[in-house]
């Protein structure tokens, strides 16, 4: 069974997903970087690649299973602390930030859904 689930925060994703992997292309081919070949570049890469995907999924589908919200959402949450650290490690504030950046997009999304969940509460409570 389908529901309604917040797209807040969901494009704000997106757009820290796109920004880490032009920041990971950039680092990976530019020997200023220090990061040239590296293969965790790489794999913050393709994380970022598949944060894209399922922002995509959360921010174009509105009417979603509660399961696959509970993916979507631990997935997210999981790239975001995973690619963090990476980022820490490469020494690359700029995937930090953009990390950060998709920390805010998640708490939006999550908090808009309980928001969403309150106000269809108390709609059900005026009625009586």
């Amino acid at each position: 069974m389908t529901q309604p689930h917040s797209t807040r925060g969901a494009w704000l994703i997106v757009l820290a997903s796109l920004i880490v992997i032009a920041i990971c292309v950039y680092d990976y081919y530019t020997p200023e970087s220090g990061l040239i070949g590296a293969g965790g570049v790489i794999l913050v890469a393709g994380a970022a690649g598949l944060m894209l995907l399922a922002a995509l999924a959360m921010a174009r589908m509105p009417n979603r299973s509660s399961s696959l919200q509970t993916f979507l959402v631990v997935s997210i949450i999981l790239d975001i602390i995973g690619s963090s650290v990476a980022g820490y490690f490469l020494e690359s504030p700029v995937i930090m930030a953009a990390e950060a950046l998709a920390l805010i997009g998640w708490l939006m999304n999550v908090i808009g859904n309980a928001a969403d969940r309150s106000v269809e509460t108390d709609e059900v409570e005026d009625e009586d």
